[in-house]
C-alpha cells in the first residue's frame, strides 16, 4: 500500500487544524493508502500544539512535531521530511497549509501525478482552470508579478513558482535533503522549486483554486516579501551544476 505523509506547519490554527485533518483523511481514503498526517506546530500561543496532541491519542496516524518559537514555514517543511523519512519512510509527501486556503479535495489529483511518474505537482493558480478567491487587485498583482519575475530570471516554465500547495516523491525530497537551503520562511518555495528545475526532475502543474483562509489572520508579513527579493537577487549567482 502506497504510504502518504502530508505535512500541515501550523501558528496559531487551533480555529482549523481539527477540521482540515478530518477533511484530509476523508479526502484520502484509509482503505486505499497508509495516510498520515505530520502537523509542525512552531510552539502556538493559541494552543493548536495540545489540541493535535489530543487527536494523535485517538488517532495514531496524526503525529506532532512541537518546535521552539517562529522558525518559518520552509524549515518546517525540511523537519517534517526529515522526521518522516526516519518514521515513515513515506512514498508521496504533500505540503500544504492548514486554514482551508488549500482545499484537500485536490488531494487525490495531487497522488496520481506522483504515481503517474512526475517528482514533484505543484497546485497551480495560473493555469487553465486555477485561480484565487477572496483575493485583492492589489495581492493579485503582487503574486502575478512575483511569478512572472521569477521565470524572467531563472528561465523556469511553471507559472506558479510561488504556489505551497505541493506533492513530492521520495527521490525529490532526498535531493531536496542533500542541499541546505538557505530560505525558511515562505521564499523557501522558489528555492526549492529551482533545485527540482536545475537537476531536472519532471515537474507537473495542476489547476486549483486558492481559497481565502476560513479563519484567522493571513501570515505573509511585508518582511517576507522583502526576504523574497533579497532572495531572487542571490539566487541568480547561486551555482547549482556542482549539486548535481
Amino acid at each position: 500500500m502506497v504510504r502518504i505523509a502530508v505535512f500541515l506547519p501550523t501558528y496559531n490554527e487551533r480555529d482549523n487544524i481539527s477540521l482540515i485533518i478530518e477533511e484530509v483523511f476523508k479526502n484520502l481514503s484509509l482503505t486505499h493508502y497508509d495516510l498520515h498526517v505530520i502537523v509542525i506546530d512552531d510552539s502556538s500561543p493559541d494552543g493548536t500544539g495540545y489540541l493535535v496532541m489530543e487527536i494523535a491519542e485517538v488517532n495514531d496516524h496524526v503525529h506532532l512535531l512541537s518546535r521552539v518559537g517562529k522558525q518559518g514555514l520552509g524549515s518546517a517543511y525540511v523537519d517534517g521530511f526529515k522526521w518522516s523519512l526516519s518514521n515513515l519512510s513515506p512514498d508521496i509527501f504533500i505540503q500544504m497549509d492548514a486554514d482551508f486556503s488549500h482545499s484537500p479535495h485536490y488531494l487525490s489529483n495531487f497522488v496520481g501525478g506522483i504515481l503517474d511518474g512526475y517528482d514533484v505537482i505543484i497546485g497551480s493558480r495560473y493555469v487553465k482552470g486555477g485561480g484565487a478567491t477572496s483575493w485583492s487587485l492589489h495581492r493579485k498583482i503582487i503574486s502575478r508579478g512575483a511569478n512572472l519575475l521569477v521565470r524572467l530570471l531563472f528561465r523556469i516554465k511553471e507559472k506558479d513558482a510561488t504556489s505551497g500547495f505541493r506533492a513530492l516523491s521520495k527521490k525529490a525530497v532526498n535531493y531536496l535533503l542533500k542541499f541546505d537551503l538557505s530560505s525558511k520562511g515562505y521564499s523557501y518555495q522558489i528555492e526549492s522549486l529551482l533545485l527540482f528545475s536545475k537537476l531536472g526532475l519532471p515537474i507537473k502543474e495542476i489547476p486549483i483554486i486558492f481559497f481565502g483562509r476560513k479563519k484567522g489572520k493571513a501570515k505573509l508579513s511585508i518582511l517576507e516579501i522583502l526576504r523574497f527579493a533579497f532572495l531572487l537577487i542571490r539566487l541568480r549567482f547561486i551555482k547549482f551544476n556542482k549539486l548535481k
